[in-house]
């Protein structure tokens, strides 16, 4: 049962083929490829109530992260930053796709609340205050799936030093 307004990031390597069965509709067959993400408005006198049942040969893993509320802090413009891509825009949150290849780095503020999922991992140096005479670093192993809700932040560097390209997409919400 969904009643909130829901971003859904799914997470399976080579997609899934599931069958969507909605009460009150005929069971529809669907497909999810990797990566996608989806924005269901669910918020209404009539919530989404269904049962997916996965038809692929592997376990179904998506992230279902519920948009309840603006928070604090919000940008009433879209982020541009290098290595980041928008991918989907609604009125309650925006999407981005961090990419980076081994060795490449970003400079960044986020100015809004996020969320962090883990598309494809890698090792990842992250410094804050880059710019300034004092700053704080450290390195994360991180994995697919990998999920985290931030804080605003400020002058970000992040690093991948792995050996694999790193993806990370970024949540705002609005």
């Amino acid at each position: 049962r969904h009643a909130e307004d829901s971003l859904y990031f799914f997470l399976v390597d080579g997609g899934l083929n599931v069958i969507n069965h909605v009460k009150g509709s005929d069971p529809k067959c669907d497909c999810m490829e990797f990566g996608e993400v989806r924005y269901g408005t669910h918020r209404s006198d009539k919530p989404l109530v269904h049962k997916i049942t996965n038809k692929s040969d592997q376990p179904m893993f998506c992230v279902d992260a519920e948009v309840l509320k603006s928070p604090p802090v919000t940008s009433k413009i879209p982020l541009l930053a290098e290595h980041h891509t928008l991918i989907k825009e609604r009125d309650r949150c925006r999407v981005y796709k961090l990419s980076l290849l081994p060795g490449q780095d970003v400079s960044v503020s986020y100015p809004f609340f996020y969320l962090s999922i883990v598309l494809r991992s890698s090792t990842i140096k992250t410094v804050i205050g880059a710019s300034a005479v004092h700053s704080v670093s450290w390195e994360k192993n991180t994995a697919m799936g990998d999920v985290e809700w931030c804080t605003p932040a400020l002058d970000i560097n992040i690093t991948n030093v792995g050996e694999t390209v790193y993806e990370q997409f970024i949540a705002e919400w609005r």
